[in-house]
């Protein structure tokens, strides 16, 4: 058998090896470091957030301005009700769904599911006795959120809004 002869790599190979390590860095970096444009499960959190909005009426963007007479007398434009769609909006692109609810032993986990548990948690934040969301509800069941579930994510989304990684203002 012959010898192979060490071969010596030009600059410019070198270079090119390079560029493709970094190209491949940067495609497979953390989930936290990706851009919007780069993550493309962001954009499908968002798309699915259209659909659940749509199902629950939730309010829309930027909550009107509304005139509204105060106990002086005088009436002043204040802001009421809307908003619900952005915060769950803003709720979903801050958080890792993998710390806020984890899947296995006979636990599914689907982006959607998360996703309808943080709209309803969303929507008890401005009225807390809302009465007209139930777990028997047909989106509700077939996407699979139970009570177990949705307290188990509020309560996750407390922690994170107490310790400060949420904005509580937002919320």
């Amino acid at each position: 058998m012959k010898k192979r002869k060490h071969i010596f790599l030009y600059d410019k190979s070198k270079i090119d090896r390079l560029d493709n390590k970094i190209k491949k860095y940067k495609k497979f970096k953390p989930y936290n470091q990706k851009t919007v444009d780069e993550d493309f499960r962001l954009n499908e959190k968002f798309a699915q957030l259209s659909i659940v909005a749509s199902n629950f009426m939730m309010t829309g963007h930027s909550p009107t301005m509304v005139l509204t007479k105060r106990e002086e007398g005088d009436e002043v434009l204040l802001p009421a009700g809307g908003g619900q769609k952005d915060r769950a909006r803003e709720i979903i692109s801050k958080i890792d769904f993998r710390k806020l609810y984890r899947g296995g032993k006979g636990r599914k986990t689907d982006p959607l599911m998360i996703i309808t548990a943080i709209c309803m948690y969303v929507m008890r934040q401005d009225n807390p006795r809302r009465g007209d969301i139930k777990y028997s509800n047909d989106f509700i069941s077939s996407v699979g959120v139970t009570k177990e579930i949705y307290q188990h994510i509020s309560q996750k989304l407390d922690s994170y809004i107490k310790s400060g990684n949420l904005m509580s203002s937002s919320i």
